[in-house]
């Protein structure tokens, strides 16, 4: 599931950073005026939405398997990056932008300049209500990623209670396993004990069992010998 939400954040990022790109290297170029402004300002956002995504990678990265993560931690590392170096870019356009109305004021006056802008005056309102529209829909691709890093959450947690389960029931196992152990090395210790116990009194009895036999066979000669000697 990690690995899933992983690729759709980067697949996301993905579009951002193409869309932001082409917009800097091959559209912005040929517009001018709101329209300059306009674009520029849609490219920062898209700019702004992919460093968020590059950053959400970077904690996404830590659910990752080893080989995984090995792959994708420079990719990620590269991606911030690409971001940085079109957020100056982006920087770079917009002080010319400046730069061209300061000059142009210098060309043709406050007037001149005054009548253009308030002929733009509609085309900032629209400004306001793309930016407005943007901000929201940050908002709630923000909310869907906590959502859905919520959802990842609680299923961890749910794996992690199971895992712990699991080795709750390996222990009481083991502790089971050691109690019988226990109890056989006790049996084993009275075994050893009752063949002892055994062996001692068979040689006992085989020691008195001797001794009669010898107490016999010297009656046995001594009663010989008396005959023998009247």
């Amino acid at each position: 599931m990690s690995s899933e939400l992983f690729d759709s954040y980067e697949t996301e990022y993905s579009a951002l950073i193409t869309s932001a790109r082409h917009r800097l290297e091959t559209t912005l170029p040929r517009l001018v005026g709101a329209e300059r402004r306009q674009a520029l300002q849609t490219t920062e956002q898209e700019l702004s939405e992919a460093l968020e995504l590059a950053e959400q990678l970077e904690v996404e990265l830590l659910s990752l398997g080893g080989a995984q993560r090995a792959r994708a931690g420079p990719r990620i590392r590269q991606y911030k990056e690409d971001v940085a170096r079109l957020q100056q870019e982006a920087k770079r356009v917009a002080q010319g932008m400046g730069n061209h109305e300061a000059n142009r004021r210098a060309l043709l006056g406050d007037r001149a300049v005054d009548s253009s802008s308030a002929s733009e005056g509609g085309a900032l309102d629209g400004d306001q209500r793309t930016r407005l529209l943007s901000g929201n829909e940050r908002l709630e691709g923000g909310t869907r990623r906590l959502q859905e890093s919520h959802r990842i959450a609680i299923e961890t947690e749910a794996v992690g209670a199971g895992i712990l389960q699991d080795l709750r029931a390996q222990r009481e196992q083991i502790v089971s396993t050691r109690n019988t152990l226990m109890e056989a090395d006790a049996h084993i210790d009275r075994s050893q004990r009752t063949l002892r116990t055994m062996t001692r009194r068979l040689m006992a009895n085989k020691m008195i069992t001797t001794g009669i036999v010898v107490v016999g066979v010297a009656l046995v000669l001594l009663i010989l010998y008396v005959k023998l000697v009247r």
